[in-house]
């Protein structure tokens, strides 16, 4: 139950990443590796501070 759970959430990051105009395999890596929660906590910041975004010319 723990690991649906734990890979729900990872799934949640990843659709979060996909919203944002994030590429979501990775969110969805490094949440199943981290946890959901670690991993939302860096796609927040990522999106606050426009970390691992192309810059647009």
């Amino acid at each position: 139950m723990i690991a649906f759970l734990w890979i729900l959430g990872a799934i949640g990051v990843a659709w979060l990443a996909k919203q944002s105009w994030r590429a979501p395999f990775p969110w969805f890596a490094m949440s199943v590796v981290l946890t959901p929660l670690g991993g939302s906590l860096v796609l927040y910041l990522a999106n606050q501070n426009d970390w691992f975004r192309p810059k647009l010319k």
